[in-house]
């Protein structure tokens, strides 16, 4: 085994999955091309990145030397660059538009890829529901997550063009993994995202989540109310608080049948004895 201590970068594009065939063959063309032509302007040969392809993402290796500050500051000022370039005549589902993670860290190749921490790492930062809020709440073409070590020692310490106050420092909970990041928008804004937003749905999900993420509630809370269609329904959950349902208040439901759902729309009408 040899070890080694190298930059990781990994990318990965939204919306992918909902593309037909003929869309995905066409974004993985375009997402190589990009990556590849971001390299060359920033003077990065990336024919001698350690590349794992995976359809909509690339998992990245680079040799030992690489200028952290050229990657993190010319290649990806490049790439965004370039997709703006491949999306400006280009309808909007059809764009390009990708979330990416850089990392130091010890990398060892394994039987089936790069074992380790700090692999898990760079990609556990690049799944993290502050850097798929980033896509979803603004028209950003790319949104960066940089790992704290490699924030701390290239951008806060002043090696790049970047300014550090553009960085949100950002908490990541992706599967087991809890750490913190930086997330980046170029020619955005991260500190406007409403990220408490993207920690519900990341909690909510299973998958990821950010700073700010409420606490769970009661293991188990049960709940009675009368269905338009005059059975009796009963709610189990999660609750933090169930308010007390009054005499007005009438649940709808499209059918019958909603034993363990969630209630439906509420509708006001009048009280009894009124």
């Amino acid at each position: 085994m040899s070890l080694q201590r190298s930059l990781l970068v990994c990318c990965d594009l939204r919306s992918y999955g909902s593309a037909d065939d003929r869309l995905q063959r066409e974004l993985q063309e375009l997402l190589v091309r990009s990556l590849d032509r971001a390299g060359e302007v920033a003077g990065l040969d990336r024919s001698t990145w350690a590349r794992q392809p995976k359809g909509d993402e690339e998992w990245a290796v680079l040799p030992v030397g690489t200028p952290d500050h050229l990657v993190v500051d010319r290649y990806v000022r490049a790439l965004d660059a370039e997709l703006a370039s491949v999306n400006a005549y280009r309808v909007p589902r059809a764009h390009l538009r990708m979330r990416m993670a850089v990392h130091f860290g010890a990398t060892a190749e394994g039987a089936n890829g790069y074992p380790g921490q700090d692999a898990v790492l760079v990609s556990r930062l690049m799944d993290s529901a502050a850097a798929r809020a980033a896509l979803e709440q603004t028209d950003a073409h790319l949104a960066v997550v940089l790992s704290e070590v490699v924030y701390a020692s290239v951008v806060a310490a002043g090696y790049t063009t970047l300014r550090p106050g553009d960085f949100r420092e950002v908490e990541v909970r992706v599967k087991d993994f809890v750490g913190r990041g930086r997330l980046w928008i170029p020619g955005g804004d991260a500190h406007a995202l409403r990220l408490e937003d993207a920690s519900a749905a990341g909690s909510g999900s299973g998958s990821a989540g950010v700073a700010g993420s409420a606490e769970p509630g009661p293991s188990s809370v049960t709940q009675h109310a009368t269905a338009s269609g005059g059975s009796t329904v009963v709610q189990a959950g999660r609750d933090a608080h169930v308010p007390t349902q009054h005499a007005e208040v009438i649940q709808n439901f499209e059918r019958n049948d909603q034993r363990g759902s969630s209630f439906g729309p509420v509708v006001r009408g009048r009280e009894e004895g009124r």
